[in-house]
Protein backbone atom coordinates (compact mmCIF):
# COMPACT_ATOMS: atom_id res chain seq x y z
CA UNK A 1 0.00 0.00 0.00
CA UNK A 2 1.55 3.65 -0.77
CA UNK A 3 2.26 5.30 1.85
CA UNK A 4 2.20 9.09 1.61
CA UNK A 5 4.99 11.39 3.41
CA UNK A 6 4.42 12.10 7.02
CA UNK A 7 4.99 15.13 8.80
CA UNK A 8 7.89 15.64 11.12
CA UNK A 9 7.30 18.87 12.32
CA UNK A 10 7.28 19.60 15.67
CA UNK A 11 3.72 19.38 17.69
CA UNK A 12 3.90 22.77 18.81
CA UNK A 13 4.99 24.45 15.69
CA UNK A 14 1.95 22.91 14.07
CA UNK A 15 -0.36 24.21 16.22
CA UNK A 16 1.35 27.70 16.60
CA UNK A 17 0.86 27.99 12.70
CA UNK A 18 -2.77 26.11 12.58
CA UNK A 19 -3.87 28.97 15.33
CA UNK A 20 -2.22 31.69 12.74
CA UNK A 21 -4.02 29.95 9.90
CA UNK A 22 -7.40 30.58 11.59
CA UNK A 23 -6.86 33.95 12.19
CA UNK A 24 -5.98 34.74 9.33
CA UNK A 25 -9.22 33.33 7.94
CA UNK A 26 -11.58 34.79 10.57
CA UNK A 27 -9.58 38.57 10.15
CA UNK A 28 -9.15 38.35 13.53
CA UNK A 29 -6.07 40.01 13.46
CA UNK A 30 -4.94 43.43 13.20
CA UNK A 31 -1.93 45.09 12.54
CA UNK A 32 0.21 44.44 15.41
CA UNK A 33 -0.69 40.69 15.30
CA UNK A 34 0.82 40.61 11.17
CA UNK A 35 4.05 42.04 12.68
CA UNK A 36 3.71 39.66 15.48
CA UNK A 37 2.99 37.11 12.54
CA UNK A 38 6.03 38.39 10.87
CA UNK A 39 8.37 37.97 13.13
CA UNK A 40 7.21 34.56 14.23
CA UNK A 41 7.75 33.30 10.67
CA UNK A 42 11.10 34.38 10.01
CA UNK A 43 12.30 32.92 13.05
CA UNK A 44 12.49 29.38 11.58
CA UNK A 45 12.25 27.81 7.80
CA UNK A 46 10.38 25.15 9.56
CA UNK A 47 7.60 27.85 10.74
CA UNK A 48 6.89 28.81 7.39
CA UNK A 49 6.60 25.09 6.32
CA UNK A 50 4.33 24.68 9.17
CA UNK A 51 2.04 27.42 7.80
CA UNK A 52 0.85 24.61 5.72
CA UNK A 53 -0.63 22.35 8.58
CA UNK A 54 -0.56 19.59 6.40
CA UNK A 55 3.16 19.11 5.14
CA UNK A 56 1.11 16.50 2.56
CA UNK A 57 0.80 19.34 0.40
CA UNK A 58 4.30 19.00 -1.24
CA UNK A 59 3.59 15.65 -2.30
CA UNK A 60 -0.38 15.92 -3.35
CA UNK A 61 0.13 19.17 -5.13
CA UNK A 62 1.58 17.41 -8.44
CA UNK A 63 -1.36 15.01 -8.21
CA UNK A 64 -4.15 17.77 -7.76
CA UNK A 65 -2.28 19.87 -11.29
CA UNK A 66 -1.68 16.56 -12.75
CA UNK A 67 -4.97 18.13 -15.43
CA UNK A 68 -2.89 21.48 -15.56
CA UNK A 69 -6.07 22.48 -13.88
CA UNK A 70 -5.47 24.98 -10.99
CA UNK A 71 -4.64 28.49 -12.02
CA UNK A 72 -2.34 29.98 -10.23
CA UNK A 73 -2.73 33.43 -10.81
CA UNK A 74 -6.39 32.46 -9.78
CA UNK A 75 -5.32 31.05 -6.96
CA UNK A 76 -3.44 34.08 -5.81
CA UNK A 77 -6.30 36.12 -6.67
CA UNK A 78 -8.01 33.84 -4.33
CA UNK A 79 -5.32 33.97 -1.43
CA UNK A 80 -5.83 37.73 -1.76
CA UNK A 81 -9.46 37.53 -1.08
CA UNK A 82 -9.28 35.16 1.57
CA UNK A 83 -7.19 37.60 3.23
CA UNK A 84 -4.57 35.20 3.66
CA UNK A 85 -1.73 37.82 2.48
CA UNK A 86 0.34 38.80 4.90
CA UNK A 87 2.22 42.11 4.40
CA UNK A 88 6.15 41.92 5.38
CA UNK A 89 7.70 45.03 6.80
CA UNK A 90 11.05 45.75 7.96
CA UNK A 91 11.65 45.89 11.72
CA UNK A 92 14.22 48.40 11.39
CA UNK A 93 15.02 50.64 8.61
CA UNK A 94 18.50 49.98 6.54
CA UNK A 95 20.59 53.02 5.86
CA UNK A 96 22.15 51.48 2.97
CA UNK A 97 20.57 51.36 -0.27
CA UNK A 98 21.92 48.06 -1.37
CA UNK A 99 21.00 46.53 1.94
CA UNK A 100 17.34 48.08 1.79
CA UNK A 101 16.51 46.95 -1.89
CA UNK A 102 18.05 43.04 -1.10
CA UNK A 103 15.77 43.23 1.91
CA UNK A 104 12.97 44.37 0.30
CA UNK A 105 13.67 41.58 -2.31
CA UNK A 106 13.50 38.52 -0.12
CA UNK A 107 10.59 40.33 1.77
CA UNK A 108 8.90 40.20 -1.87
CA UNK A 109 10.05 36.52 -1.88
CA UNK A 110 8.25 35.91 1.16
CA UNK A 111 5.32 37.45 0.86
CA UNK A 112 5.01 35.50 -2.84
CA UNK A 113 5.56 32.31 -1.11
CA UNK A 114 3.12 32.83 1.64
CA UNK A 115 0.66 33.68 -1.24
CA UNK A 116 0.92 30.45 -2.96
CA UNK A 117 1.41 28.32 0.35
CA UNK A 118 -1.93 29.98 1.63
CA UNK A 119 -3.97 29.61 -1.54
CA UNK A 120 -2.85 25.71 -1.94
CA UNK A 121 -3.40 25.23 1.56
CA UNK A 122 -7.21 26.10 0.83
CA UNK A 123 -7.73 24.20 -1.73
CA UNK A 124 -5.97 21.17 0.07
CA UNK A 125 -7.51 21.91 3.51
CA UNK A 126 -11.18 22.89 2.33
CA UNK A 127 -11.82 20.57 -0.70
CA UNK A 128 -9.32 17.43 0.16
CA UNK A 129 -8.52 17.67 3.81
CA UNK A 130 -6.71 14.80 5.23
CA UNK A 131 -7.29 13.50 9.11
CA UNK A 132 -4.56 11.37 10.51
CA UNK A 133 -3.85 9.76 13.82
CA UNK A 134 -0.20 8.43 15.27
CA UNK A 135 0.60 5.68 17.17
CA UNK A 136 -1.65 5.22 20.42
CA UNK A 137 -3.97 7.91 19.53
CA UNK A 138 -7.29 7.90 18.54
CA UNK A 139 -9.50 11.36 17.10
CA UNK A 140 -12.68 11.80 16.79
CA UNK A 141 -14.19 14.88 14.80
CA UNK A 142 -17.02 15.85 13.04
CA UNK A 143 -17.10 16.57 9.12
CA UNK A 144 -18.90 20.19 7.07
CA UNK A 145 -21.99 17.81 6.72
CA UNK A 146 -22.50 16.86 10.63
CA UNK A 147 -21.60 13.20 10.14
CA UNK A 148 -18.90 12.08 12.88
CA UNK A 149 -15.81 9.89 12.61
CA UNK A 150 -13.91 8.22 15.07
CA UNK A 151 -10.35 6.99 13.61
CA UNK A 152 -8.28 4.45 15.15
CA UNK A 153 -4.53 4.90 16.05
CA UNK A 154 -2.34 5.31 13.22
CA UNK A 155 -4.96 5.68 10.26
CA UNK A 156 -5.38 8.07 7.65
CA UNK A 157 -8.46 8.98 5.58
CA UNK A 158 -9.21 12.10 3.04
CA UNK A 159 -12.26 13.69 2.42
CA UNK A 160 -13.67 14.60 -1.04
CA UNK A 161 -17.26 16.12 -0.73
CA UNK A 162 -18.78 17.86 -3.58
CA UNK A 163 -22.47 19.09 -4.14
CA UNK A 164 -23.67 14.96 -5.30
CA UNK A 165 -21.44 12.70 -3.09
CA UNK A 166 -19.84 12.57 0.29
CA UNK A 167 -16.52 10.43 -0.26
CA UNK A 168 -13.86 9.64 2.02
CA UNK A 169 -10.87 7.62 1.40
CA UNK A 170 -9.48 5.32 3.96
CA UNK A 171 -5.60 5.60 3.24
CA UNK A 172 -4.96 3.31 6.21
CA UNK A 173 -5.68 2.16 9.57
CA UNK A 174 -9.35 1.82 10.50
CA UNK A 175 -12.65 4.34 11.41
CA UNK A 176 -16.22 4.05 12.49
CA UNK A 177 -18.27 6.40 10.45
CA UNK A 178 -21.27 7.89 12.20
CA UNK A 179 -23.21 9.26 8.78
CA UNK A 180 -25.98 12.22 9.33
CA UNK A 181 -28.72 11.57 6.78
CA UNK A 182 -28.81 13.09 3.20
CA UNK A 183 -30.88 11.37 0.56
CA UNK A 184 -29.32 13.28 -2.42
CA UNK A 185 -25.58 13.11 -1.38
CA UNK A 186 -24.69 9.39 -0.73
CA UNK A 187 -22.08 8.85 1.79
CA UNK A 188 -19.61 6.59 0.25
CA UNK A 189 -15.93 5.08 1.32
CA UNK A 190 -13.13 4.20 -0.67
CA UNK A 191 -10.58 1.36 1.18
CA UNK A 192 -8.58 -0.22 -1.58
CA UNK A 193 -11.21 -1.83 -3.88
CA UNK A 194 -13.86 -1.64 -1.50
CA UNK A 195 -16.68 0.80 -1.98
CA UNK A 196 -19.02 0.96 1.24
CA UNK A 197 -22.41 3.35 0.29
CA UNK A 198 -24.58 4.51 3.02
CA UNK A 199 -27.10 7.38 3.38
CA UNK A 200 -27.75 7.58 7.01
CA UNK A 201 -25.93 4.97 9.13
CA UNK A 202 -23.22 3.90 11.61
CA UNK A 203 -20.63 1.34 10.29
CA UNK A 204 -16.90 0.65 11.04
CA UNK A 205 -14.27 0.41 8.19
CA UNK A 206 -10.97 -1.41 8.76
CA UNK A 207 -8.52 -1.61 6.17
CA UNK A 208 -6.12 -4.31 7.09
CA UNK A 209 -2.69 -5.59 4.66
CA UNK A 210 -5.46 -8.87 3.61
CA UNK A 211 -8.21 -6.64 2.87
CA UNK A 212 -10.97 -4.67 4.58
CA UNK A 213 -13.55 -5.56 6.99
CA UNK A 214 -16.68 -3.75 7.12
CA UNK A 215 -19.49 -3.84 10.03
CA UNK A 216 -22.73 -2.35 10.52
CA UNK A 217 -23.40 -0.97 13.60
CA UNK A 218 -26.69 1.11 12.87
CA UNK A 219 -28.87 0.76 9.48
CA UNK A 220 -27.91 -0.53 5.98
CA UNK A 221 -24.75 -0.20 3.75
CA UNK A 222 -24.08 -1.21 0.65
CA UNK A 223 -20.51 -2.71 -0.27
CA UNK A 224 -18.91 -3.02 -4.00
CA UNK A 225 -16.15 -4.89 -4.81
CA UNK A 226 -13.84 -3.90 -7.60
CA UNK A 227 -14.64 -0.15 -7.38
CA UNK A 228 -12.38 2.50 -9.53
CA UNK A 229 -10.99 4.43 -6.24
CA UNK A 230 -7.53 6.69 -6.16
CA UNK A 231 -6.10 4.17 -3.98
CA UNK A 232 -7.09 1.03 -5.49
CA UNK A 233 -3.96 -1.80 -5.93
CA UNK A 234 -4.00 -2.98 -9.68
CA UNK A 235 -5.00 -6.57 -8.50
CA UNK A 236 -8.47 -7.45 -9.62
CA UNK A 237 -10.98 -8.79 -7.09
CA UNK A 238 -12.34 -12.37 -6.90
CA UNK A 239 -15.96 -11.49 -7.40
CA UNK A 240 -17.69 -9.70 -10.16
CA UNK A 241 -16.09 -5.96 -9.91
CA UNK A 242 -18.88 -3.45 -9.27
CA UNK A 243 -20.81 -6.51 -7.39
CA UNK A 244 -23.20 -4.94 -4.24
CA UNK A 245 -23.61 -6.52 -1.02
CA UNK A 246 -26.68 -5.62 1.54
CA UNK A 247 -25.35 -5.07 5.16
CA UNK A 248 -28.05 -4.75 8.04
CA UNK A 249 -26.96 -3.99 11.80
CA UNK A 250 -25.16 -6.55 12.95
CA UNK A 251 -23.59 -8.10 9.62
CA UNK A 252 -20.03 -7.87 8.73
CA UNK A 253 -18.24 -8.59 5.64
CA UNK A 254 -14.26 -9.15 4.54
CA UNK A 255 -12.98 -8.32 1.13
CA UNK A 256 -10.07 -9.75 -0.05
CA UNK A 257 -8.01 -9.86 -3.19
CA UNK A 258 -8.37 -13.80 -3.68
CA UNK A 259 -11.50 -14.39 -2.11
CA UNK A 260 -15.24 -14.15 -2.08
CA UNK A 261 -16.91 -11.95 0.34
CA UNK A 262 -18.91 -13.66 2.88
CA UNK A 263 -21.72 -11.97 4.92
CA UNK A 264 -21.25 -13.03 9.37
CA UNK A 265 -22.83 -11.99 12.46
CA UNK A 266 -20.08 -9.60 14.20
CA UNK A 267 -19.99 -9.00 17.40
CA UNK A 268 -20.77 -5.03 17.33
CA UNK A 269 -19.47 -4.46 20.77
CA UNK A 270 -16.09 -6.13 19.80
CA UNK A 271 -15.69 -4.93 16.62
CA UNK A 272 -16.01 -1.72 18.03
CA UNK A 273 -14.15 -2.01 21.63
CA UNK A 274 -11.10 0.07 20.47
CA UNK A 275 -12.89 3.29 20.75
CA UNK A 276 -12.85 2.38 24.63
CA UNK A 277 -9.50 1.57 24.04
CA UNK A 278 -10.06 -1.86 24.29
CA UNK A 279 -9.12 -4.75 22.54
CA UNK A 280 -11.36 -7.99 22.16
CA UNK A 281 -9.60 -11.34 20.96
CA UNK A 282 -11.30 -14.10 19.73
CA UNK A 283 -9.59 -17.29 19.35
CA UNK A 284 -6.94 -14.67 17.44
CA UNK A 285 -3.74 -15.86 16.01
CA UNK A 286 -0.77 -14.96 18.05
CA UNK A 287 1.24 -12.93 14.90
CA UNK A 288 -2.25 -11.09 13.92
CA UNK A 289 -2.40 -10.26 18.15
CA UNK A 290 0.84 -8.33 17.39
CA UNK A 291 -0.43 -6.88 14.20
CA UNK A 292 -3.58 -4.93 15.96
CA UNK A 293 -1.06 -4.51 18.97
CA UNK A 294 1.37 -2.68 17.00
CA UNK A 295 -1.24 0.34 16.65
CA UNK A 296 -0.61 1.13 20.25
CA UNK A 297 2.79 0.71 20.91
CA UNK A 298 6.03 2.84 19.89
CA UNK A 299 8.43 -0.61 19.82
CA UNK A 300 7.23 -2.97 17.11
CA UNK A 301 5.72 -6.45 18.53
CA UNK A 302 7.94 -9.13 16.25
CA UNK A 303 6.62 -12.33 16.56
CA UNK A 304 7.72 -16.12 15.64
CA UNK A 305 5.48 -18.45 16.56
CA UNK A 306 7.07 -21.91 16.20
CA UNK A 307 4.86 -24.23 18.10
CA UNK A 308 2.24 -26.32 16.17
CA UNK A 309 -0.90 -25.86 16.27
CA UNK A 310 -0.38 -21.69 16.10
CA UNK A 311 -1.44 -20.21 19.76
CA UNK A 312 -4.49 -18.27 19.23
CA UNK A 313 -5.94 -15.84 22.10
CA UNK A 314 -8.95 -14.75 23.53
CA UNK A 315 -10.26 -12.67 25.82
CA UNK A 316 -10.75 -8.76 26.58
CA UNK A 317 -7.09 -6.66 26.49
CA UNK A 318 -5.97 -2.83 27.17
CA UNK A 319 -4.61 -1.22 24.45
CA UNK A 320 -1.75 -0.33 26.08
CA UNK A 321 0.70 -3.48 25.32
CA UNK A 322 2.39 -3.72 28.13
CA UNK A 323 -0.42 -5.92 30.13
CA UNK A 324 0.09 -8.37 26.76
CA UNK A 325 3.92 -8.67 27.27
CA UNK A 326 3.46 -9.66 30.99
CA UNK A 327 0.84 -12.17 30.26
CA UNK A 328 3.24 -13.48 27.70
CA UNK A 329 6.28 -13.39 29.82
CA UNK A 330 4.13 -15.75 32.57
CA UNK A 331 4.01 -17.83 29.69
CA UNK A 332 6.67 -21.13 29.89
CA UNK A 333 6.50 -21.60 26.06
CA UNK A 334 7.39 -18.06 25.26
CA UNK A 335 10.53 -15.81 25.24
CA UNK A 336 10.31 -12.32 25.15
CA UNK A 337 13.28 -10.06 24.58
CA UNK A 338 13.34 -6.13 24.64
CA UNK A 339 15.24 -3.43 22.76
CA UNK A 340 14.79 0.35 22.24
CA UNK A 341 12.68 -0.18 19.21
CA UNK A 342 11.43 -3.85 18.99
CA UNK A 343 10.01 -6.35 21.15
CA UNK A 344 10.58 -9.72 20.09
CA UNK A 345 7.97 -12.97 21.22
CA UNK A 346 8.78 -16.42 20.41
CA UNK A 347 7.07 -19.14 21.08
CA UNK A 348 9.29 -22.29 21.52
CA UNK A 349 7.89 -25.78 20.09
CA UNK A 350 6.11 -28.00 22.58
CA UNK A 351 8.80 -30.98 23.55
Amino acid sequence: MHRETRSTLNNQISEEAAEWFVDFRTGEIDASGRRAFDDWVRRSPEHLRAYLEFATIWNQTAAIDAARALDIDALIALARSEGSVVSFESAEPSPRPRAMRKWRTVSLAASLLVVLVSALTWFLFYRMPVYATQVAEERSFRLPDGSTVELNARSRLRVRFTDAERTVDLLEGQALFHVAKSPQRPFVVHSGQTRVRAVGTKFDVYRKPQGTVVTVVEGRVAVSVGSASPEAPSASSASEPGAKMFLSAGEQVTVTAHEIPRLVQANVEAVTAWTQRQLVLDAMPLIQVAEEFNRYSTRKLIVEDLGSPALRLSGVFAADPDFLIRYLRDRRDITVQETETEIHIVRRPAH
